[in-house]
C-alpha cells in the first residue's frame, strides 16, 4: 500500500463541487434506481472536473441541448482507478475500475462518452487486459463534433482565440481535431492553432509539470501566451479541464483570458451562464474569505463544512496549488 493520501486527495473534491455548483443536486451521482434505467449514452465525467464544476455543468447542458438521452456519472465514488494505479496500489485500482465499468454498463448504453483524458487513457490501457467491457467509448468532443448541425447557435462570439492542444499522442490528436472543429463552427469565433509538441504530454497535469520541471513548464507557458498575443488573440482555450485548472495561475501574469472550449460553446448556444467560480477563488487566494462566502451555500447542499474548509485551504492557499496526482 502506497503512502499517498487518498482521503485528502479525493476528500477535497466533492465539498468544493457542492459549494460551487449551480445544479440543485449532485448530477454526477445518479441513484442506483436511475442508473438501472436504460439510457442511450453515459457521460463519464471522471473525478477532477468537479473541482471546476462549472465545466461539468456546461458539458451536461450541451448534451441536453442536443436532445441526447444520457446520464452523467463521475466523482470520487465513480473513480476509474487511475490514481491508485499510478501510485502502485494495483489491486485497489483494479477493484475501482471494475466497479466503475459495472456502473457504466448498468444503463445498457450504446456508447460511453468520456470527458476526462486520464480516464480515457486508463480505460485504453486497462481494458486490453482481463477486465470485460463491451460498451464502445470515445471522447465527448468527437460526439459533439459529429452533431454540430443539430445545435442552434443563438449568438456570435466575436473573439480571436488560440487553441491550447496536446498532440503528441494519438488520442490527443483526435481530441484536438474535434475541439477545433467545434470552435470553428461557432459564429464570429476566429480560431488560431498554437504549436503543440510531445513535451506537453497528454494533458497539463502535475506529473507532467514535475517531469518537465517548474522552470521549463513556466517557459513553455510563457512562450504559448506570447505566441497567442503575437497572433492577435484575446484568449486561449484549452481542450482539457486539467489544462484549464493548471494554466489559470498564468492568466493574470500574461494578460490573456484562459478558457475551456466548452465555455465558448455554451456561450454561443445561449446556455448558462456557468460562472467560473474556481477561477475567481484561485485568483483571490483567500481560503478564509472563500469559506465565509460559501459555507451557508454549501451547507444547504449537504456539504461537510469542516471538509469544505480543508478543501478551500488545499485549493486556494497562497502557498501553491492543491496536492494533485497525475490524473486530469
Amino acid at each position: 500500500m502506497s503512502k499517498f493520501d487518498y482521503a485528502g486527495y479525493f476528500g477535497a473534491i466533492t465539498p468544493l463541487a457542492d459549494a460551487l455548483r449551480e445544479h440543485p443536486t449532485r448530477f454526477w451521482e445518479p441513484t442506483p434506481e436511475r442508473l438501472a434505467q436504460p439510457h442511450e449514452y453515459v457521460l463519464y465525467l471522471g473525478c477532477n472536473v468537479l473541482r471546476t464544476v462549472h465545466l461539468a455543468e456546461a458539458i451536461v447542458a450541451v448534451l441536453e441541448a442536443l436532445g441526447v438521452d444520457f446520464i452523467a456519472l463521475g466523482g470520487p465514488a465513480n473513480c476509474c482507478g487511475i490514481v491508485h494505479h499510478r501510485n502502485g496500489d494495483e489491486a485497489t485500482a483494479r477493484r475501482l475500475t471494475a466497479n466503475s465499468l459495472a456502473k457504466l454498463s448498468a444503463p445498457r448504453p450504446k456508447e460511453v462518452l468520456v470527458y476526462c483524458p486520464s480516464c480515457h487513457s486508463h480505460l485504453d490501457e486497462t481494458l486490453p487486459g482481463d477486465l470485460a467491457f463491451d460498451v464502445p467509448y470515445r471522447h465527448v468532443t468527437e460526439f459533439i463534433a459529429e452533431r454540430l448541425g443539430q445545435l442552434r447557435f443563438r449568438r456570435p462570439v466575436q473573439r480571436r482565440i488560440a487553441l491550447h492542444a496536446h498532440e503528441g499522442f494519438r488520442q490527443q490528436v483526435v481530441d484536438s481535431r474535434h475541439t477545433r472543429t467545434i470552435l470553428q463552427a461557432i459564429p464570429g469565433l476566429d480560431v488560431v492553432d498554437l504549436p503543440a509538441h510531445e513535451a506537453w504530454g497528454r494533458a497539463c497535469i502535475p506529473q507532467t509539470i514535475a517531469e518537465l520541471g517548474a522552470g521549463r513548464f513556466d517557459a513553455m507557458v510563457a512562450s504559448m501566451f506570447d505566441a497567442a498575443r503575437e497572433q492577435g488573440c484575446d484568449g486561449i482555450a484549452a481542450v482539457y479541464h486539467s489544462c484549464y485548472r493548471e494554466l489559470l495561475a498564468y492568466e493574470s501574469r500574461h494578460g490573456l483570458e484562459l478558457l475551456n472550449y466548452v465555455e465558448l460553446l455554451a456561450d454561443a448556444l445561449g446556455l448558462g451562464p456557468f460562472e467560473p467560480r474556481y477561477k475567481a477563488l484561485k485568483q483571490e487566494q483567500d481560503p478564509a474569505a472563500a469559506y465565509e462566502r460559501l459555507a451557508s451555500r454549501a451547507a444547504l447542499r449537504g456539504a461537510n463544512l469542516p471538509r469544505l474548509r480543508a478543501s478551500l485551504q488545499a485549493h486556494f492557499a497562497p502557498a501553491g496549488p492543491p496536492q494533485d496526482d497525475p490524473p486530469a
